[in-house]
């Protein structure tokens, strides 16, 4: 599709935090954010699942550069019981176009390429105009070519 960007970031980690308090009266997840925000750490995508019971999970994306700084966060919180899983060494892919605004289909193009890839996204975030998708280091080549054929200008 014509305006369509394909945009690659090498070098990011993930962190998920499981079984975290649901309720936003609990700091965790404010702390962990604002402790982030003074380190340094640029957090980029953002995600939580549906509340189910009084226990979420949450993860973001960051820098495989700030793991030090992250790691030194996460371990002045031990009693927190919130164990993260981490993994470094990924790379994000960024579908971005203005056309989504006003156009439809450009999800299921993207799952579609996932589909045909056989790729299963560490994690899947959208914005107005863009879909982002975190994936193995390994699979970003092809993923990379696939939607690239599918989105050409």
């Amino acid at each position: 599709m014509p305006n369509t960007q394909i945009i690659i970031t090498e070098g990011q980690s993930i962190v998920t935090f499981n079984n975290v308090s649901a309720s936003y009266q609990s700091a965790f997840i404010r702390d962990v954010f604002a402790e982030a925000a003074e380190a340094g750490i640029n957090i980029d995508m953002i995600a939580q699942s549906p509340a189910t019971s009084d226990k979420i999970s949450f993860g973001f994306t960051f820098s495989d550069d700030d793991m030090p700084k992250l790691l030194t966060i996460i371990n002045s919180r031990g009693g927190d019981r919130a164990h993260p899983l981490i993994n470094c060494g990924n790379v994000k892919i960024t579908v971005k176009s203005r056309d989504m605004v006003t156009s439809t289909g450009f999800a299921s193009r993207v799952f579609d390429v996932l589909r045909k890839s056989d790729c299963l996204p560490l994690l899947v975030t959208t914005g107005l105009d863009e879909i982002s998708l975190l994936v193995y280091e390994s699979a970003h080549a092809d993923l990379e070519r696939e939607l690239k054929g599918v989105f050409a200008s």
